[in-house]
């Protein structure tokens, strides 16, 4: 689950350590420990994705709906049965009208984090030439807009990255994820 757990989902008996004086967190945050049935209970990370799609020195991002001006890559998390990879072709279709087939997106990078507190995530970013992808840009229902910039167009303008995909990347640098992004579709001899 991607929240603290307060139930077992074997036995349905409380894992709240705050009902007991003995402590029934086995590894914090991670494991908790069923008192009444004896099983593991995890609290695991969600996995999502990001696709970084590039057109020359260009870069696809979206307009995040929840926050006016902030930008992120096209992303979102996976859903059941999808692999990382359809579950990126999907979110970027999703949010930008871009289709792509899910084996032309070259792995760039991973990272985990917290983007919310208490909902712990796994994202893997993939990366892709817009010459690899059909459809008209045009922002979905959870994207307010959808643009390619180039690093110095969006330091131009009045947006800014979204906080947690400084936090997910440890930068705000667009230049940065262009080099990321294009250094791994080169090792994959993929066109840039």
């Amino acid at each position: 689950m991607n929240q603290p757990p307060t139930h077992c989902p074997y036995c349905g008996s409380s894992v709240d350590p705050a009902e007991t004086d003995e402590p029934r967190i086995v590894e914090t945050p991670m494991v908790y420990r069923c008192e009444s049935c004896e099983d593991y209970v995890f609290y695991n990370p969600t996995p999502g994705g990001s696709a970084i799609v590039l057109d020359g020195d260009a870069i696809c991002l979206v307009e995040d709906f929840r926050s006016p001006d902030e930008w992120k890559l096209p992303s979102g998390r996976m859903l059941l049965g999808e692999s990382p990879r359809e579950g990126v072709a999907r979110e970027l279709e999703e949010e930008t009208g871009l289709s792509v087939d899910p084996a032309d997106l070259v792995y760039v990078t991973d990272e985990a984090g917290e983007p919310v507190p208490e909902q712990y995530m796994v994202g893997i970013d993939y990366a892709v030439a817009r010459s690899q992808t059909t459809g008209s840009l045009a922002a979905g229902s959870d994207a307010t807009d959808a643009k390619f910039f180039t690093p110095s167009e969006f330091e131009a303008s009045p947006h800014a990255i979204k906080h947690t995909h400084v936090d997910r990347f440890g930068t705000d640098s667009l230049p940065w994820l262009l080099d990321e992004a294009r250094a791994a579709l080169e090792r994959a001899g993929e066109p840039v």
